[in-house]
């Protein structure tokens, strides 16, 4: 599925700003940003709860907004609408087959079973990891190509959170669907996806495969001779963290000859630590005046 220069206003209000991007098959996507980055309103906008102003969604080449048939290829229950909270699940499942062709009942009603949640409560009786695990069945029932998830783990216990992460993981691996998850737990995220995208105010700040981050952006933690941060340090690292003397940054290429001119700065630490989801996320929005150096 590719996203081609999608914009949106609300209130006359630019929310999201050109964006363009791809889910790929078989891949889970994380869509990271700050509360009001626009990450709820790409969603509703990318499956038509949301006019767009321009811009378009292309999925096997074929535009969405010409073709409305093709929504069924994309699955997405948005949070603030609450029309099936006091459904049982028979008339839900129902409701969602005259929408998705391809629904499986079978295969609804074996996970229905599988996971013991009771078919003649209503969803509001279900208890909230219950109804997040609910709302996974049904979605894969539905057999979309595509599906969006905005914060599907928020809140759930343990027990019920790895319910879900297995049923994700298998229908992801299973079925070859994409998917994109929005969360603010990077932590979680970075265990599960294959590519991510952070949103900024509307627009595609950094668009990366995690791996290939990681092979040549890596996180330091140093102690230099002098209470100041050198030139050369400045000039090459993205500095995320401070405790007291100790400066934890990022360097976004690591190579020899840049290795060696800072080991000529005689630091009295120079060390290399795991880089994480959390840390590429942190350096893109943090600047001097987050923190006072060796305060």
């Amino acid at each position: 599925m590719r996203v081609v220069d999608l914009t949106k206003h609300l209130h006359k209000k630019p929310i999201l700003d050109g964006i363009s991007i791809e889910i790929n098959l078989g891949e889970i996507t994380g869509l990271i940003g700050r509360n009001g980055s626009g990450k709820t309103t790409l969603f509703r906008t990318m499956t038509h709860l949301y006019q767009k102003e321009q811009g378009d969604v292309f999925i096997e080449e074929q535009s969405l907004y010409k073709y409305p048939k093709l929504r069924e290829k994309i699955f997405y229950l948005d949070e603030n609408f609450h029309f099936l909270s006091n459904q049982k699940p028979k008339r839900i499942a129902r409701y969602y087959q005259e929408f998705y062709s391809n629904f499986d009942m079978e295969k609804y009603i074996s996970l229905m079973t599988k996971y013991e949640l009771n078919q003649d409560f209503k969803i509001s009786q279900y208890s909230k990891g219950n109804q997040a695990l609910y709302k996974m069945i049904l979605a894969f029932s539905c057999r979309a190509t595509y599906y969006l998830f905005d914060e599907p783990f928020d809140g759930l216990d343990m027990i019920v959170k790895k319910k879900v992460l297995s049923l994700l993981l298998h229908e992801v691996s299973f079925n070859q669907c994409g998917v994109m998850i929005s969360s603010h737990n990077l932590i979680e995220l970075e265990s599960l996806i294959d590519h991510a995208i952070i949103l900024h105010q509307g627009k595609i700040y950094k668009d990366f495969d995690l791996d290939q981050v990681k092979e040549v952006s890596k996180k330091y933690q140093m102690v230099f001779q002098k209470k100041e941060v050198p030139g050369l340090i400045k000039q090459n690292c993205q500095i995320i963290q401070v405790q007291g003397r100790v400066l934890i940054g990022i360097f976004d290429k690591m190579t020899d000859d840049l290795y060696e001119e800072i080991l000529a700065l005689d630091p009295v630490l120079f060390d290399e630590v795991p880089l994480t989801l959390e840390d590429i996320f942190a350096s893109q929005f943090t600047n001097e005046s987050d923190y006072q150096l060796f305060h």
